[in-house]
């Protein structure tokens, strides 16, 4: 009887021995995940602090610079990170201010890179970053590229692969209530503040002649200049522009009521003679459409460059812009 008892008890006693072996590792697994997850949880406040509050990155860039950092204060508006950079060589010849292009910083992209090759060649440099519009201005920008001919696809998708912006979907019954005209003046008007602010420190450092000079898309913002700018401004400069639908639409007319103040088109050999698109136009259809409206002080130039010009571009772009500057009007 006692025989019978022992071997089913061994047997128990095997199989409760298996559970706790396999099962003690899981138990630990638990565990360590646990702790792990909160350990990896714990920084994700900072990190996400860290995307808030950086923006144009403007607080990292003026303390990494922070004998050339200056802080614009536009009336009514937050203020905006400017970085200066004299010349290298006197005495001066004139300041340039540079709008960079849209979505980049005071210290990033082409804007950046010719900080140093313009001071070199007699130019004071201060550089201002282009904060990229409400999400409702650039889908209204998307669905007018979209019903624009000879527009690609991937000229309207967020990605340039076929797949739009996964939130739009999300966002369109918010957006069609948003006043998009009233976000779109109010983006520009900040804009033009900031850059008569910019203009203004400059004259107060003592620079008699100030060029202002955008790239990319801040070349509608500087051409919105033309007609308020009087004599703060001497000339104005467009590399590589690119023009939204009103813009377009109102060269012409800014550039007439612009009086004496030069201008030059700096844009990339590669780029169509024509532009194939309602309200818009090529450099060659600009040039045309100003000297109809007998517009002389226009100058366009191709330069062998992409058409989004880099960093790398910066001493060639340079060298155009400091000859065009120094010559006769």
């Amino acid at each position: 009887m006692s025989n019978w008892f022992e071997v089913p008890r061994t047997r128990l006693l095997a199989i409760l021995a298996c559970i706790i072996v396999v099962g003690a590792p899981a138990v630990l697994a638990q565990e360590d995940g646990g702790s792990q997850g909160e350990q990896t949880q714990a920084p994700a406040p900072e990190r996400k602090r860290a995307t808030i509050a950086t923006g144009l990155d403007s607080k990292a860039i003026a303390a990494r610079w922070p004998d050339a950092a200056v802080w614009l204060e536009p009336p009514e508006e937050d203020r905006v990170l400017a970085l200066f950079q004299p010349e290298i060589h006197t005495p001066a010849r004139g300041a340039l201010l540079i709008l960079a292009d849209e979505g980049q910083s005071v210290a990033s992209g082409l804007a950046g890179a010719l900080r140093q090759p313009m001071a070199r060649a007699g130019w004071a440099v201060m550089t201002v970053g282009l904060e990229s519009p409400p999400y409702a201005v650039q889908r209204a920008r998307r669905q007018q590229a979209a019903a624009s001919p000879g527009m690609s696809r991937g000229d309207t998708d967020n990605d340039g692969t076929g797949n739009n912006d996964a939130a739009e979907s999300v966002m369109i019954d918010v957006m069609d209530s948003v006043d998009v005209d009233e976000l779109e003046d109010r983006y520009r008007t900040r804009i033009q503040k900031t850059l008569s602010v910019a203009v203004g420190a400059l004259s107060d450092r003592g620079y008699d002649r100030v060029a202002v000079a955008g790239i990319g898309m801040a070349s509608g913002h500087v051409a919105r200049m033309a007609a308020t700018a009087g004599g703060d401004v001497s000339e104005l400069i467009w590399i590589a522009p690119v023009f939204a639908r009103s813009d377009s639409a109102g060269l012409t007319e800014w550039l007439s009521e612009a009086g004496q103040i030069r201008v030059l088109e700096l844009h990339s050999s590669r780029v169509a003679e024509t532009a194939g698109s309602a309200g818009f136009r090529s450099p060659k259809e600009r040039e045309a459409a100003f000297r109809r409206a007998d517009i002389t002080a226009y100058n366009r130039q191709p330069v062998a460059m992409a058409e989004r010009p880099e960093p790398r571009d910066a001493p060639a772009l340079a060298n155009r812009l400091s000859a065009w500057l120094m010559s006769d009007p």
